[in-house]
């Protein structure tokens, strides 16, 4: 998810990822690394203790599982390399349902990944959280076309939710040859329903993106301009997909 500042809480970077129509088949196994850093973004914390995303790296290891019947497991293990050194920051499982995909026969591809996660306070105000992160799109021709409408949580004090915290985040890509597709991704970060609406009390950014599928391994890689008061400068991000036996 992207991090931005809202007045109440933050929200650990430990991935900023449009999710699409991928999944494990059953039985099959996936470790994919996150890596995401910040050169120039908001120095200024919005509780005592915070540690902010500028002039750090997060790196999260995510493995994978296949459960069959649409169904994937998944578990994070988020650190971050903070003042020259790397710290513990938390972990995240999930659970990812694909029932409806084009390969079986749709129109469309549509899901839904919900998530729950124990982040150090440093990173996160309320230490533990909850998301539901519902997947629809479509592939036309070379073209996808992804949107992900997510719901977060906070599930304990100081700041636990009375109403959902609601974000979006959206992929266009073209693929350019089998291998190689660009494209662009955005993201909005609303803050909670149940208040008032400041664009730029909001989070918003915009990615140039890259998604490569050959040798020697897969990944995805772009650099991101955020477009508010309240969003990091200049974020860059990849995620690599590592072989398993």
């Amino acid at each position: 998810m992207l991090a931005v500042i809202p007045a109440s809480y933050a929200v650990l970077q430990d991935e900023i990822q449009v999710y699409d129509d991928e999944i494990n088949d059953k039985g099959e196994y996936s470790l994919e690394l996150h890596v995401n850093t910040t050169p120039n973004g908001i120095k200024t914390p919005s509780y005592r203790g915070e540690v902010m995303n500028a002039g750090n790296t997060r790196l999260t290891p995510e493995l994978a599982y296949g459960l069959g019947h649409g169904l994937e497991a998944g578990l994070y293990l988020n650190t971050v390399f903070n003042g020259g050194n790397w710290e513990y920051a938390g972990y995240k499982a999930r659970l990812k349902w694909l029932p409806i995909l084009e390969k079986d026969g749709y129109d469309f591809f549509a899901g839904v990944n919900f998530e729950v996660g124990n982040v150090m306070y440093q990173y996160e105000q309320s230490r533990y959280g909850a998301e539901a992160r519902f997947i629809i799109g479509k592939h036309i021709d070379k073209w996808l076309v992804s949107v992900n409408p997510i719901f977060g949580y906070q599930l304990s004090q100081p700041y636990q939710s009375t109403s959902p915290n609601f974000s979006l985040a959206t992929r266009v890509s073209r693929e350019v040859t089998t291998d190689l597709a660009l494209g662009v991704e955005y993201y909005s970060d609303v803050g909670a329903l149940n208040q008032s609406f400041n664009y730029q009390e909001t989070g918003q950014a915009a990615f140039l993106m890259m998604y490569w599928e050959g040798k020697p391994f897969a990944f995805q890689a772009g650099i991101g301009k955020g477009l508010t008061q309240n969003t990091d400068s200049l974020t860059i991000k990849a995620i690599f997909s590592i072989p398993l036996p």
